[in-house]
């Protein structure tokens, strides 16, 4: 049986940005985990302009830049009335952000990773783990044909995207909001015969919001963010009555008039906001989204994720080094965070004003609804809504 120092179960922005920095620092014998193969499709298209700093932190930037993603020079939205307003990114002091491929990005980040000298295991399936008597864990995979596989490690970094399969057997609960579901469709720029604005869109309705960007030059993703409950009274995971309400979206409808679609029904994902209540333990730390995640309405979840791998990879080497304890240093800040962003997140909803009867908008702007003070029902496995 193999055995590594650090074991990252998970190869996403978090997982790889943390291998790659454990690698910068000195580190050997890391293993990245990842159980797809970076084929496919994953949300998530938009990074703002503070992520060109965390990628050159990891040394990244200049080779990012020749994987060719378009750039983003903002935002324009229809919230809070029926006006166009504008964010750009013209005055900010780390340049614009990136419209992503992002299989190709994930795929990047793991393969710079590996060239830094992490081992990258792909097609490996996290099924469950035990404490060894000589330290660390020793976890079971499977692997290609459903073959399975142990590995030890001395500490295991969980990052496992919103599952946080690890941290769930460690006994970690998670601490969360109301539900909120991406139901999202890709169309087909080339058959409009039109650019689209390198711009990000959104615009509210009374029952959510809507979401349009640039997946590349050539393909665009728009996407409806709502609660389960608003989903399941109008069936918007069935695509008629997606499309019916895009159309009724005065702003968002018109973007994909002559446009032919590259799905035949929404991809539904989980998009709530949640986190731990135990962030690290006994040689186990979490991160990215398996440690807290974000809604997506603040544009932070992959620049948090690669910061979350940065932070974890110093605490580990200050672990080594035997400097000092820094994991509850650690689970503090994460903490810490997570309450500065629910009071971003209420900010930024309590900016629309035209539905205060709404279900949704009340949900999300209510300053003493705080469900977040109480563990979930929700359950660690990944929900998908109109898959």
């Amino acid at each position: 049986m193999n055995r590594y120092s650090v074991g990252i179960i998970g190869g996403g922005p978090a997982g790889s940005s943390c291998a790659l920095a454990l690698m910068r620092q000195g580190h050997k014998d890391v293993l990245l985990v990842e159980s797809g193969g970076y084929t496919g499709f994953r949300i998530g298209e938009t990074i703002p302009p503070e992520t060109n700093r965390v990628l050159q932190q990891l040394d990244l930037y200049d080779a990012f830049l020749t994987e060719g993603h378009d750039p983003c020079y903002g935002s324009c939205s229809y919230w809070g009335d029926d006006r166009r307003g504008y964010n750009d990114s013209v005055l900010s002091p780390f340049g614009h952000g990136w419209h992503l491929d992002r299989v190709r990005f994930d795929g990047f980040l793991a393969h710079e990773a590996q060239r830094a000298g992490a081992n990258v295991m792909t097609h490996a399936k996290f099924r469950s783990s035990r404490r060894l008597k000589s330290g660390g864990f020793c976890l079971t995979l499977t692997t290609e044909r459903d073959r399975s596989t142990t590995v030890a490690m001395d500490t295991v970094v969980d990052a496992t995207g919103a599952r946080g399969l690890f941290a769930a057997e460690q006994g970690s609960s998670r601490i969360g909001t109301p539900s909120l579901v991406c139901l999202a469709m890709r169309y087909d720029l080339a058959t409009g015969n039109r650019d689209m604005s390198s711009l990000t869109h959104l615009e509210s309705v009374e029952f959510g919001w809507w979401y349009a960007a640039r997946l590349s030059r050539v393909s665009l993703i728009v996407a409806l963010y709502a609660d389960v409950e608003a989903i399941k009274e109008q069936g918007l995971n069935r695509t008629e009555n997606w499309l019916s309400a895009l159309q009724a979206a005065p702003n968002t409808g018109k973007l994909v008039v002559g446009l032919e679609r590259l799905d035949r029904r929404p991809k539904g994902f989980p998009a709530s906001s949640h986190r731990l209540d135990k962030f690290t333990g006994r040689n186990w730390l979490s991160i990215g989204d398996a440690a807290s995640a974000y809604d997506p309405i603040t544009s932070q979840g992959i620049l948090k994720s690669m910061m979350d791998g940065i932070y974890a990879a110093d605490v580990l080497t200050s672990d080594r080094k035997s400097e000092c304890d820094a994991f509850p240093e650690f689970a503090v800040a994460h903490a810490n965070r997570y309450e500065q962003y629910l009071e971003t997140r209420q900010h930024l909803y309590r900016l629309e004003t035209r539905w205060p009867e709404a279900r949704f908008w009340k949900k999300y702007q209510g300053s003493s609804e705080r469900p977040d003070t109480q563990p979930s029902a929700i359950s660690h496995r990944s929900e998908r809504v109109g898959m």
